[in-house]
């Protein structure tokens, strides 16, 4: 499965009775207890020890500061032990926190569905579903396999980069919204194009690159390969090529963000780790090893030198301190649900966040405090609308959010590969007016 499908089952396994994680989740260090007690909350799901799990899930919602998918899975195991209110009381915090669930449907709470406290949640629970559309289309990039997986923007030029991972290339749009493949499809040794970050003041587009089933061009004898690039704007000539040295293990450089001074941050979305790429080095260095986080998404530099944000796709997000090369959480409000989170950027005083991993997928605005050591409060500018169908990532320019759209994401089968039926939505970029 694709990263974001992938970590997507397994939030759903982690709450249902008797479902497992998958082993691809990895193996965490030991001073990271939220993935001791995730493994240890799956196993004893797996097996049907349901007090025990009780117990890892209450640990789990405490560390991360409130996660949906424990909150649901303790309202799960009080409705079975016929706790009717503890288990109001759990499904009321999930939908406090915005999120929708099709509970009437859940056999995990059938001694309730004539419950009217449960009916009212039940109704609540699917109100928490409907759209709030603020997008407007900014472009259509009119090629339903692209698979676009991230934006960057040039200023200067007042262009936007489209990184395609079927297709293996990288789309520019320009002012006027005519679109021409900055670097060719299949170029980049048939791998697809992930995460992108532009470097205006050393002209330059950088990139991550990956063998996976998903690029159209995919060479099986790649699979795990992973890599940094980089390209002169000017030219499109490829500058920088670093590549993950393989090890024999799945690897996945996603997302990326640069730092002032041209440091770049790359997580490691199938692997679990965080690497550093200087100015001028040749090899990447590892921040935290493979293991230390389950999905990390993007890496958004929030302290120069001293701190980023990572969004952990299952915990939520989490702070890493460059100097001590230490994990700690970003203390937020408990009914504030932020896993799933995939796109984060500065903007607006604030933090943007992109969801494609809750239900409904939606565009977050986070207020922060104490030179965003917290989060203080979260606003909904987007969800559910047919316009974003599932977002992916986005930059603030002007003042607004600029975004992809129907990704194609929801497109990628179980074996790891698009599907593009006759008639599927091409992904597009929007805009959203940020608060001010």
């Amino acid at each position: 499965m694709n990263r974001r499908r992938y970590v997507a089952a397994c939030l759903g396994a982690l709450v249902t009775i008797g479902g497992a994680l998958s082993d691809s989740i990895g193996t965490a260090h030991a001073e990271n207890a939220f993935y001791d007690e995730l493994r240890a909350a799956r196993v004893l799901m797996a097996q049907g020890h349901l007090p025990a799990a009780k117990n890892h899930f209450a640990r789990l919602d405490s560390i991360a500061g409130g996660l949906p998918s424990t909150t649901y899975g303790l309202a799960q195991i009080a409705a079975r032990h016929g706790d009717r209110a503890e288990a109001l009381r759990r499904l009321r915090a999930y939908a406090a926190m915005g999120l929708s669930q099709a509970v009437e449907r859940d056999s995990s709470f059938a001694a309730l569905y004539g419950d009217s406290a449960f009916v009212e949640l039940a109704r609540r629970l699917q109100a928490n579903g409907r759209p709030i559309a603020a997008a407007t289309i900014e472009v259509v990039l009119k090629d339903s396999s692209l698979l676009a997986e991230d934006l960057a923007y040039d200023a200067r030029s007042r262009t936007f980069y489209v990184s395609s991972i079927h297709r293996g290339k990288i789309v520019a749009v320009d002012s006027t919204g005519a679109a021409r493949d900055f670097i060719p499809a299949g170029s980049e040794r048939g791998w697809g194009v992930y995460g992108l970050a532009i470097d205006p003041a050393r002209g330059l587009l950088w990139g991550s690159l990956a063998a996976t089933p998903t690029v159209l061009t995919y060479v099986a004898a790649d699979s795990g390969r992973t890599a940094i690039a980089a390209w002169d704007l000017a030219t499109g000539a490829r500058r920088t090529f670093v590549e993950l040295p393989p090890d024999g293990s799945r690897h996945l450089l996603g997302d990326i963000s640069l730092a002032p001074d041209g440091t770049l941050y790359a997580t490691e979305s199938i692997g679990g780790g965080l690497y550093e790429l200087r100015p001028g080095a040749t090899a990447l260095d590892t921040l935290a090893a493979s293991g230390t986080f389950a999905s990390p998404q993007m890496p958004l530099v929030v302290e120069p030198g001293r701190r980023l944000w990572i969004a952990d796709y299952p915990r939520g997000i989490v702070e890493f301190d460059l100097r001590r090369r230490a994990v700690r959480p970003v203390a937020k409000p408990k009914a504030l649900a932020l896993s799933g989170v995939d796109g984060m950027a500065l903007g607006s005083g604030g933090v943007v966040v992109i969801q494609n991993g809750t239900r409904p997928a939606r565009v977050l605005h986070l207020k922060t405090a104490g030179a965003r050591r917290s989060i203080v409060s979260g606003r909904v500018l987007e969800q559910g609308s047919e316009l974003l169908g599932e977002p992916n990532h986005g930059i603030v320019a002007g003042g607004m959010l600029y975004l992809i759209g129907n990704s194609g994401w929801d497109r990628v089968n179980g074996n790891d590969v698009l599907e593009t039926p006759e008639g599927a939505t091409s992904p597009m970029i929007l805009r959203i007016p940020l608060p001010e």
